[in-house]
C-alpha cells in the first residue's frame, strides 16, 4: 500500500545527514545541533524522517534540562509527573537512574510509553547523561512492518477486536507481591484499564499497527480467555522478531526520539551494578488510538506548560502513590514486626554510614518494589549532598515530592 507520504521520503534533508540503523527502523541524524533554535523547516524535516523511519538518534548532544525542555516543545505539550522521579524544577522531566540499588524491572519488557491510558504519549525524547562501558542498550521494533507482515486472512480477522490495557498485568503483581493490597487497590484507582484497538492506524501516515504489548496488554475482548492469551501470545512472538527490530548504543550526550504511536521498546539490563542516569520527557497525544483517527475527537489540553498525567484518562482516577498517599504518609502496616525489623536491617547495610530510622524504612517499604532501587538511589544521594547520617521523615519528604503524582 502508498501513502502520501512515500512521494516524499527519498528526497534529500537540508539540515542534517540520515543514516540507517537497519533494516526495519531507526536511523542516525547527523550534523544538527539540539542546543540551538532550530528553524522551523528543521522541525518539520525531523518529523519527516521521524515518520519514515518512527526512532532517530542523535550523538553529541550537550543538551541541559533547558534546552532538553525547549527541543520537546518544538513538538507539542509535555506530560506531568508520574511515578518515575522528576527533576527538581522540572517537573515534566523524567530521571531514569540505576546503579547498584536500582534495576531496570518491568522496563526490560516490551511496551508502548503509557498505552495503559487513554491518551497515550505521542513521542518520547531521551537524553543520556551518563551510560555503562558495555551494556544498557535499548531495543525498538517496529509495529507497522510486524502488522505488514501478517497474512491477510490473520489482518482481517484482528481488525475490529479491542484489547485491554493496564499495569494490573506482571507489573500490578510485582506491586501486588511487594506491597500489598492496599498499594495494588491505590495503584488501580490511579489507572483503571483502558481499552484500545487491537489494530491502529496512525493519524499522520495512514498505516497500520498492531498495538499491543507484552507488558501491559492483558486480554483481547471480544475472545474467551484462552482464545485471547494463545493469539496474543503468537504476536508477540511474531513482532518481537529480530526482522523488526533495531538495537541501539548509547554513548553520554546521546538522545533519542520515537514515534510512541507505532514502536514499542526495551531496555536490556545487563550492566549491574554499572551506574546509568537517562532523563525523559513524553510529549501527549491528543487523540486517542483508532482505527479510523479522522473520526477520533482531537481534545484541547489548553494553553498549558504540561499535561497532567490524570488528565490523560476519560474518567478521572483517584491518585495514590503506590501505598503513600499524597501528603508522605504510610499506609497501614500488614507486614508484621520481623518484616519491618528484616527491612530496617537491609536498607541500614546498604549504605555504608548512612542509616534508616524506623518509620522511614516503613515508609521506604511501602514503595512497590520496582520504584524502590530509584528511590534509594536518590536518598542516598540526598543524604550525601545534606551530610546527613540518618534517612528521617524530613528527607523521605523532600525525595518523595520529587516523584510527582
Amino acid at each position: 500500500m502508498h501513502h502520501a507520504l512515500d512521494a516524499t521520503e527519498a528526497r534529500p534533508y537540508r539540515h542534517f545527514q540520515v543514516e540507517p540503523l537497519s533494516g526495519a527502523l531507526g536511523a542516525e541524524l547527523a550534523g544538527i545541533d539540539l542546543t540551538t533554535e532550530l528553524p522551523e523547516a528543521a522541525i518539520a524535516e525531523i518529523l519527516q524522517v521521524l515518520h519514515q523511519f518512527k526512532v532517530v538518534f542523535f550523538r553529541d548532544q550537550t543538551l541541559d534540562d533547558a534546552r532538553h525542555l525547549a527541543f520537546v516543545r518544538r513538538f507539542g505539550i509535555p506530560q506531568g509527573p508520574g511515578a518515575v522521579p522528576s527533576v527538581e524544577g522540572y517537573p515534566m522531566l523524567r530521571h531514569q537512574q540505576y546503579d547498584k540499588h536500582a534495576r531496570m524491572g518491568s522496563d526490560v519488557s516490551f511496551h508502548s510509553d503509557d498505552s495503559f491510558r487513554d491518551y497515550p504519549s505521542k513521542f518520547s525524547v531521551l537524553r543520556a547523561l551518563d551510560v555503562p562501558e558495555q551494556g544498557g542498550d535499548t531495543i525498538w521494533v517496529d509495529m507497522e512492518k510486524a502488522w505488514e507482515a501478517l497474512s491477510p486472512a490473520m489482518q482481517w480477522f484482528m481488525d475490529g477486536l479491542t484489547v485491554e490495557h493496564t499495569v494490573g498485568t506482571d507489573l500490578g503483581l510485582t506491586i501486588l507481591r511487594q506491597a500489598g493490597g492496599k498499594a495494588w487497590d491505590d495503584m488501580m484507582r490511579r489507572n483503571p484499564p483502558v481499552i484500545h484497538p487491537l489494530v491502529v492506524t496512525h493519524p499522520e501516515t495512514g498505516r497500520k499497527c498492531i498495538y499491543a504489548s507484552e507488558l501491559l496488554s492483558s486480554r483481547i475482548m471480544e475472545l474467551k480467555k484462552p482464545e485471547s492469551d494463545n493469539l496474543l501470545q503468537f504476536l508477540f512472538r511474531h513482532s518481537y522478531q529480530p526482522e523488526f527490530q533495531c538495537r541501539f548504543r548509547w554513548q553520554k550526550n546521546s538522545v533519542a526520539m520515537w514515534d510512541n504511536r507505532c514502536t514499542q521498546h526495551r531496555g536490556i539490563d545487563d550492566f549491574y551494578p554499572a551506574y546509568r542516569a537517562m532523563r525523559r520527557i513524553p510529549v501527549v497525544c491528543d487523540r486517542r488510538p483508532a482505527r479510523d483517527p479522522a473520526a477520533e475527537p482531537v481534545r484541547d489540553f489548553g494553553n498549558v506548560d504540561m499535561v497532567p498525567t490524570e488528565a490523560l484518562f476519560l474518567r478521572k482516577p483517584e491518585l495514590a502513590y503506590g501505598g503513600v498517599d499524597p501528603g508522605g504518609k504510610p499506609a497501614a502496616d500488614n507486614s508484621g514486626d520481623a518484616a519491618e525489623a528484616a527491612l530496617l536491617a537491609d536498607l541500614n547495610a546498604r549504605e555504608p554510614g548512612i542509616r534508616f530510622s524506623p518509620a522511614a524504612a516503613t515508609r521506604v517499604g511501602r514503595i512497590p518494589a520496582m520504584f524502590r532501587g530509584n528511590a534509594l538511589s536518590q536518598i542516598f544521594s540526598i543524604a550525601r549532598e545534606q551530610g546527613k547520617s540518618v534517612v528521617d521523615d524530613e528527607l523521605l519528604d523532600r525525595v518523595m515530592a520529587k516523584r510527582g503524582g
